[in-house]
């Protein structure tokens, strides 16, 4: 019973954030301090209604590269230790289960649990894999916390010192900004096929 409770907090919480996302925003922005920016990054980072790569952004654009890059790292790994933690200890066993009846998953969770570091840094590094569920399925699986919270450190800081880069060069230009983040997509649509081309090869 304990579970849902904490799963049916969450909804609520969710859904507060959801519909108060952009008072929330405009809030921070009145209140510029450190504690609440911390605060409101990881709660946007812990209930993602708004893509936190926007959260990035608008925190560059009105705090600056350095402030928001730090304070976005530090909310981001700081919620995604808390939802590996929760996955961890209260939804281990039934996903668990659930996800050994599942023959390609499964042997992909067999890899991830030989390759702990690697599988965590490469779900970090691509843009297309949710943040979320990496969170989630790392703290199913037999991921240690050390490797997961040095993985997700790690992993997470180029896009979101690029993000960061990018909001604070569209109060100057937005063309700049525009072209900052069309570069990294297009550096990471190259990893991703490099990634896909190594898979195919050892298959």
């Amino acid at each position: 019973m304990r579970k849902w409770l904490w799963l049916l907090l969450y909804v609520l919480v969710a859904g507060v954030t959801f519909i108060y996302r952009y008072e929330l925003l405009a809030w921070t922005d009145l209140h510029q301090s450190i504690p609440l920016l911390l605060a409101m990054a990881t709660l946007f980072a812990l209930v993602p209604v708004i893509p936190y790569k926007i959260v990035i952004i608008a925190f560059g654009y009105s705090y600056g590269t350095a402030t928001a890059a730090w304070i976005c790292w530090l909310g981001t790994t700081f919620a995604a230790l808390l939802v590996y933690t929760g996955a961890r200890t209260i939804f281990r066993n039934q996903a668990r289960t659930y996800l050994e009846r599942i023959r390609g998953l499964n042997r992909f969770t067999t890899w991830m649990e030989a390759h702990p570091f690697m599988g965590i840094m490469s779900m970090r590094l691509l843009p297309i894999v949710p943040q979320m569920a990496v969170n989630i399925y790392a703290g199913i699986t037999y991921t240690p916390f050390w490797v997961f919270m040095v993985a997700t450190a790690i992993g997470k800081l180029p896009a979101i010192f690029v993000f960061a880069y990018a909001g604070a060069q569209a109060e100057s230009s937005i063309w700049v900004s525009l072209l900052i983040l069309a570069g990294y997509l297009v550096f990471m649509t190259i990893i991703l096929l490099w990634f896909r081309l190594r898979s195919r090869k050892k298959v």
